[in-house]
């Protein structure tokens, strides 16, 4: 089922993968269909495609295991295809590693090869070494020749102010954040548009190999990629069982410090949070809705509960500590 916006609301179901959105979902979610397609890659399948994503009417993701390695099926609005082939081209241009499109189709799907080196989230990185690779990966972002914008949290913030209308402690929060949030006309660079360290590949060296789903990718504000990064470690934080969840909160600390002065950052990680809560709310965790939403507010008041930046803030000490109410 998909639903609309607000001034255009719909419900539709279908018979998945059959997804009206997504023509080239069904015919790649079946075997034959899947190995003739990469037969004519130059490839063979050497397994049925596995779903590993799907938002209906948005994407899905499929793997495939080949005779040349595992490959990734991404399919994505046909109206999408050419801006995400086109950022793929422009931020390799860049010198922005990922992974490389082996073919792609105008009913909405494109090829990629599996992306160089380990996920982050898979190995132990130091903080400050990892946004130190991070600014530098956002450099040279900044360098790709990407004409179109992104759809950013910016422009998102009226649809997420009107979903968190129904949620305790979101009254006033889309006040103070539209107070603090950059004027329409601010500067625009290059930006990934959903950057985190999910999205990041390491090699042994610990500097970033891969940089994935790039079809986000275009202009935006600055503070943007800071901004989503900031929001997704805190987001994951929460979620993150210990004790893995101290040097996750010690990432998201790092990264607050190094990045709050970038003009907007704290309106646009607020939104991001708001956004984060819509789908605690929804997942049916309204005490973890209510935690994002107290963050928001103490992010917007220039700062996370810090002690220290090695130091554990478990999970039920930040909750204390936030007005949530």
């Amino acid at each position: 089922m998909l639903r609309g916006t607000p001034e255009s609301p719909e419900a539709r179901i279908w018979l998945h993968p059959a997804d009206p959105h997504l023509p080239a979902l069904a015919p790649v979610a079946f075997d034959h269909a899947a190995e003739s397609l990469l037969a004519r890659l130059g490839l063979t399948a050497q397994e049925a495609p596995a779903f590993v994503a799907y938002r209906p009417g948005r994407r899905g993701v499929l793997r495939v295991r080949t005779d040349a390695g595992t490959v990734w099926l991404k399919v994505v609005r046909p109206s999408r295809i050419e801006r995400t082939v086109e950022a793929h081209a422009a931020l390799a241009a860049a010198g922005v590693p990922g992974p490389a499109v082996l073919g792609w189709s105008a009913e909405g799907l494109i090829v990629l090869e599996t992306a160089s080196g380990t996920p982050a989230t898979d190995v132990e990185w130091r903080a400050g070494a990892l946004l130190d690779e991070v600014d530098r990966l956002r450099a040279r972002i900044r360098g790709a020749s990407l004409p179109r914008p992104v759809r950013g949290v910016a422009v998102r913030q009226d649809w997420y102010e009107r979903l968190a209308s129904g949620l305790p402690g979101a009254v006033g929060l889309s006040d103070r954040i539209r107070a603090v949030m950059p004027a329409p006309d601010a500067e625009v660079v290059a930006v990934h548009g959903d950057l985190h360290f999910g999205q990041l590949f390491l090699a042994e060296d610990g500097t970033i190999s891969a940089v994935i789903d790039a079809d986000t990718a275009g202009t935006g504000l600055p503070a943007e990629d800071a901004a989503a990064f900031i929001a997704h470690a805190i987001a994951s934080a929460l979620l993150t069982s210990q004790p893995n969840d101290a040097r996750v909160w010690a990432l998201a600390d790092a990264a607050q410090t190094r990045w709050d002065e970038e003009p907007g950052v704290r309106a646009l990680t607020a939104t991001h949070l708001v956004g984060h809560a819509i789908g605690a709310s929804d997942a049916g965790d309204p005490v973890r809705a209510q935690t994002l939403l107290g963050v928001a507010r103490t992010v917007l008041d220039g700062g996370l509960p810090r002690r220290g930046a090695s130091s554990r803030i478990p999970k039920n000490a930040l909750m204390n500590s936030l007005d949530c109410s």
